[in-house]
């Protein structure tokens, strides 16, 4: 996958863009700009506002996921991830929807490179060129949840994702993200007894 980093002409909506196009097999993974712009639409229909607007554009005659190149944020490899105590509550909070979100798409590659935060750590995701696979088992274990969350992930539809997901994902990932919610509410339930 070609990742570039752009700087726009003066004067538009946003200052710089990451790139990305178009994908394929790397290290045995599978990669697609166009999970970048379908984890960009869940983050919507889930109101989750963490990962930046991604969206397809042709650069050079080859399409690829354009999104927001975010400004005074740092990533967790430079950034510290341990916020002092008036932080700390909202921050957990953050993290318990980033274990739900990573369950829900299959997001095998978050990383501290990947996980951004700003001065009030608010966390941003980027990168999930190798999410929506097709595989069920969660890679986050369900012990606590963001409440208000969850709901929201099970209110999500077979038509809200179809409607959101289907340029972006083909029927089997749409399947395999309602099917990993089923095994997230057994957990959840299980956790409960």
């Amino acid at each position: 996958m070609y990742v570039a980093r752009c700087t726009l002409p003066s004067g538009g909506p946003i200052a710089r863009l990451a790139w990305k196009s178009p994908g394929g097999i790397n290290r045995g993974f599978r990669e697609s700009y166009k999970t970048e712009i379908a984890a960009y639409e869940l983050d919507k229909l889930l109101k989750m506002d963490m990962v930046p607007p991604t969206v397809e554009r042709q650069m050079l005659g080859t399409k690829g996921a354009a999104q927001q190149w975010l400004e005074g944020v740092v990533d967790l490899t430079t950034g510290g991830s341990s916020p002092d105590e008036s932080h700390r509550l909202h921050w957990e909070n953050q993290l318990l929807k980033v274990r739900m979100f990573d369950n829900l798409i299959a997001n095998r590659e978050r990383n501290m490179g990947n996980f951004l935060r700003d001065k009030a750590w608010n966390v941003f995701l980027i990168d999930h060129s190798r999410a929506f696979g097709t595989e069920n088992e969660l890679l986050h274990d369900m012990k606590r949840i963001d409440g208000d969350f969850w709901t929201r992930i099970e209110g999500l539809t077979r038509k809200q994702l179809d409607d959101a997901l289907a340029s972006w994902l083909d029927q089997d990932q749409i399947r395999a993200i309602l099917d990993r919610r089923d095994n997230m509410r057994a957990k959840i339930r299980l956790q409960s007894k």
